[in-house]
């Protein structure tokens, strides 16, 4: 138990790496070490899942959990097919298509990954990780004006919560809205 806490803990460790954009190139060592194992521990969870993925190609959650996986290691290809898989047995299937947009994301495809979001929004329009990674993809391409729309709309749902509050701000500073990014600032201030 304990060996299975302390991979979670080395996978929270590196995603979070991945989420600020850590590249491993410039990491440490360690850190590298870290990942190497992780891709290690990845694969062996990859070649388990396939025997059951031989029985069962059209479960959605097999098919989710692979383009998981394969996304986690770098195969990105392999991480694509099985995420469409799992949406094309699940239509409803969330998860699957924000998969699709860290792919998106990944290959730096900005519009591709705006696209996923509207097509989670369609299912659930007040997702949370939907609307978020959406106000990603438009900041990536200079859609402020449109991520302000989205940020206001879940502030609306969630008033406290910072992350949104920051994008705001930063929304706001990137449309050289000073007297508007200081304001959300001392909400921000607030909320510490």
């Amino acid at each position: 138990m304990k060996k299975y806490v302390q991979i979670a803990c080395m996978i929270l460790f590196v995603s979070a790496l991945t989420v600020n954009g850590a590249n491993t190139r410039s990491t440490s060592s360690t850190t590298k070490s870290i990942i190497e194992k992780i891709k290690k521990y990845n694969s062996k969870r990859i070649t388990s899942l396939l025997t059951l993925y031989k029985k069962k190609p059209r479960n959605a959650m097999l098919n989710n959990r692979l383009g998981y996986l394969y996304y986690a290691i770098g195969k990105y290809k392999n991480s694509e097919y099985h995420y469409k898989q799992a949406v094309t047995y699940n239509d409803k299937n969330i998860e699957a298509r924000l998969g699709l947009y860290l792919l998106a994301t990944a290959n730096k495809n900005y519009a591709k990954a705006e696209a996923y979001c509207r097509e989670v929004r369609s299912i659930d329009n007040l997702n949370y990780y939907g609307n978020l990674y959406l106000t990603y993809a438009r900041m990536a391409q200079y859609k402020y004006k449109k991520a302000e729309i989205v940020c206001k709309k879940m502030l609306t749902i969630y008033p406290c919560d910072t992350t949104f509050l920051r994008l705001l701000k930063l929304n706001y500073t990137y449309q050289k809205q000073s007297k508007k990014a200081r304001k959300v600032q001392s909400d921000i201030e607030l909320l510490r």
